[in-house]
């Protein structure tokens, strides 16, 4: 059971990181690095100067191809054990509605008070900043668990009273909007980073899942 656990959240995390990572590469990451034209300003660069830039862009897209692959790893062997401890068979099927789950809770429903923020972006104070999206993660993991395990309408209806409260409450906001950054581009970013945690999750749960469904057996 254990070697299967970790077998199938090693594939999970290396597939699915690494799909997550060449799409950070080519969609959310030059969107970064306009947003930097915006927040310094542009100088032209010699050609020494372009070589370090392409050995600099290299080395970036290698350490978040590593983070990517290790926080999908771990994403994948806490979905697994989430799952063993809540009893059941777990399939790709399964699997894939707790993906669905997990991407809400810590994408989705953070995302409408906090944004996913490009260079240049004003932001409200960090420590409450964090606080309100731990809270909000919590909140929404909670309130989805209570409105898809208990039949009860009472247990349902408080369900999405706790999905909503953090958003009530409402995430810390900067004194001013203004940016050099453009809204749209801002935006743009936003999206790109949803579609790719969506990605992430989609391919993790699944993954994990199957591969669960493969080898468990096998190890009990």
């Amino acid at each position: 059971m254990i070697r299967a656990l970790f077998l199938s959240a090693a594939a999970a995390g290396l597939a699915g990181g690494l799909v997550a990572a060449a799409y950070q590469a080519l969609v959310a990451t030059p969107l970064i690095l306009e947003a930097e034209i915006f927040e310094h300003a542009a100088e032209i660069a010699g050609a020494a100067a372009t070589h370090a830039a392409e050995g600099a862009d290299f080395g970036r897209h290698f350490l978040t191809s590593l983070a990517t692959i290790v926080l999908a790893t771990g994403g994948a062997l806490i979905l697994l054990g989430l799952m063993v401890l809540d009893g059941g068979a777990i399939t790709a099927k399964r699997a894939l509605l707790w993906g669905a789950g997990a991407f809400v809770a810590l994408a989705l429903a953070p995302a409408v008070g906090l944004p996913p923020e490009l260079p240049g972006i004003p932001a409200g104070d960090l420590a409450g900043r964090q606080i309100w999206w731990l809270a909000t993660v919590i909140a929404t993991a909670l309130g989805l668990w209570l409105i898809f395990s208990r039949s009860s309408p009472a247990t349902i209806v408080f369900g999405l009273v706790v999905i909503v409260l953090p958003h009530v409450i409402g995430a810390p906001q900067p004194v001013s909007h203004d940016s050099d950054v453009p809204a749209g581009l801002a935006a743009q970013f936003a999206a790109a980073s949803l579609a790719g945690s969506l990605i992430l999750w989609h391919l993790v749960s699944t993954i994990a899942g199957a591969a669960f469904q493969r080898w468990g057996p096998s190890e009990t």
